[in-house]
């Protein structure tokens, strides 16, 4: 054991040292199966919510109200078991960034489905009909501000759910990246803790065993 001259605290007491101990690990390559697994899992889910969107005019605003409202439950569900899923994961930087681009897709795929909907049950809505397909490349556009122009909302609903989307994607980007890299900060920090606990034991149980 060497005691450090900064503050007389043994090198493997120290939080930081055990932080950067725990992510100097070698990750170990079964981890990217399970993640390239649970993106492709979690790009089918997201394709087949965006299946729902309704594919033929209705008079009735029921199943498109249905349909945003469904959206957006999935959404905070599936936010909230990411996060989750940092906390409990074995190797949590990884899985913050799986979780980032999930999270990130199904943004996404909210707003292109209520895109579709103003496409359908309003032809004027956008300077060219929208499918599945180019409402989410419209969707893409829009948060990353580069603005093509190929296709732009041309009535009041279209540009106010524009609007939106661009109000949220402000604080979006920053705001994901905060909360999943808080996640797996605060997962190694944990995990660094119980590290700190089990050899303190370790510790006891040896001193006990070499005491008279």
């Amino acid at each position: 054991m060497t005691i450090s001259s900064l503050g007389g605290m043994p090198e493997e007491d120290r939080p930081g040292l055990l932080v950067a101990r725990v992510s100097r690990k070698p990750s170990s390559s079964s981890g990217q199966p399970l993640t390239i697994l649970r993106l492709t899992l979690g790009f089918v889910f997201i394709l087949w919510l965006m299946s729902l969107a309704p594919q033929t005019p209705d008079d009735s605003i029921i199943y498109p109200a249905v349909v945003a409202i469904l959206g957006i439950v999935v959404y905070v569900v599936f936010f909230v078991r990411q996060i989750k899923g940092v906390y409990k994961a074995r190797y949590p930087t990884l899985r913050a960034v799986e979780a980032l681009i999930l999270t990130a897709a199904m943004f996404l795929a909210i707003f292109s489905m209520i895109y579709v909907i103003l496409s359908i049950d309003h032809t004027d809505a956008f300077s060219e009909q929208l499918d599945s397909f180019s409402a989410y490349y419209y969707s893409l556009t829009v948060l990353a501000t580069v603005g093509f122009g190929d296709i732009a909302p041309q009535t009041v609903p279209a540009r106010s759910v524009t609007m939106v989307q661009m109000a949220l994607d402000i604080a979006f980007i920053a705001v994901l990246i905060r909360v999943m890299g808080g996640a797996a900060k605060k997962a190694l920090l944990e995990r660094s803790r119980q590290e700190a606990k089990a050899s303190a034991r370790r510790d006891d149980s040896s001193a006990q065993s070499d005491s008279p």
